[in-house]
């Protein structure tokens, strides 16, 4: 782990120098998303489990990270802006490849500079409405639909109590106009999303939302069903589809619900008569606007199999592992059919629910 320091940033005056060996000690550290760590802000530790937000974003194996900022943070009493560059370079042509461009922050805490997230920070002076048990949190320049938000908390405690597990005590739901616009409310500055900007992430044990939508902001419900559902999955293995099928089934997927996304993947299938389920878990197409095969396909499976045999199918089903052909054995035994016809059947079920 290589921590470089770029033009013009002081690490020697004080207490530069200081928080400079901080950050340098948390990174060189290697840190591990979830852990608790004693560099950072005890009363965010106290908050958040996972006490680093961006961790599962920014820490995945690049090893050049360039603190490019380190100066007092403007208009926070005591407490320095720490910016960092993780990029990659290619040793044939020195190209630069950036991963991320982030924030966080230094703060004193009990005669201590400690470290601590640029979310609660940057997002000090936005609104916040507490609806059942979801507090939403969005721009002051961001209008609000109570109605939308009122059928996001009824939704929450429905899904609860249709899979059996406690409703969370409260969630914090981030939403502006645009998924980048939120996560750089939460400190990443840059990372690469695509060019789709409607989307949304979800940190579970932490209880934390973010949302990107201009239309439908207060609704996006794909991200609060896998922050209910975590209790349903924590102790299964599960494969990623499979997870992400299910809370497409139950939540929806870019802004539209599960019925909604029916007929684009229907499209789909009808112009790739060769696509298996075996294929779609082994090689997803990529997203296409508001398609995804991946996601919309497996949700389909987990309907099918709740159809068939309840909330106790769809738990043996997120419980069959990672292996594809595994899973889909497992689906075939639940819903009482060959394996080998385990496809005709899955495309007949879209066929007739996206009339």
């Amino acid at each position: 782990m290589g921590v470089a320091v770029g033009f013009g940033v002081d690490t020697v005056g004080a207490p530069n120098h200081e928080i400079f060996a901080l950050w340098r000690g948390y990174l060189t550290s290697r840190p591990v998303c979830g852990r608790p760590n004693a560099l950072w802000s005890r009363l965010e530790q106290l908050q958040w489990p996972s006490v680093d937000l961006l961790c599962p974003y920014v820490y995945q194996g690049f090893t050049k990270f360039t603190v490019v900022h380190l100066a007092p943070a403007i208009g926070l009493d005591s407490t320095y802006l720490i910016r960092t560059l993780i990029a990659s370079v290619s040793d044939s042509s020195q190209d630069v490849k950036p991963l991320a461009l982030y924030r966080v922050y230094a703060t004193r805490e009990r005669g201590q500079w400690v470290l601590a997230n640029a979310l609660p920070r940057l997002t000090r002076r936005w609104n916040s409405e507490r609806v059942g048990r979801i507090t939403f949190v969005f721009p002051a320049t961001r209008a609000f639909s109570r109605s939308r938000a009122e059928k996001t908390a009824a939704f929450v405690d429905s899904l609860a109590r249709a899979f059996d597990v406690p409703s969370p005590p409260s969630i914090r739901y981030y939403f502006t106009d645009d998924l980048s616009e939120t996560l750089r409310a939460a400190g990443l500055e840059f990372f690469p999303l695509g060019s789709d900007t409607v989307g949304g992430r979800s940190e579970v044990t932490n209880r934390l939302v973010f949302v990107g939508s201009s239309s439908n902001g207060e609704a996006y419900r794909h991200e609060l069903a896998h922050v209910v559902l975590w209790p349903f999955l924590a102790q299964l293995k599960t494969a990623g589809l499979v997870q992400e099928g299910l809370m497409t089934w139950t939540g929806g997927s870019a802004g539209l619900d599960f019925k909604e996304l029916i007929p684009g993947l229907k499209r789909y299938l009808d112009a790739h008569l060769d696509l298996t389920l075996e294929s779609v878990m082994t090689n997803p197409p990529p997203r296409a606007g508001t398609l995804d095969v991946g996601y919309d396909g497996l949700a389909v499976l987990c309907k099918m199999v709740y159809d068939a045999g309840g909330i106790g199918a769809v738990r043996s089903l997120a419980n069959s592992g990672s292996e594809p052909r595994l899973v889909l054995n497992t689906a075939a035994q639940l819903l009482s059919v060959p394996p080998a016809k385990l496809d005709e059947l899955w495309r007949g079920r879209i066929a007739a629910w996206s009339r």
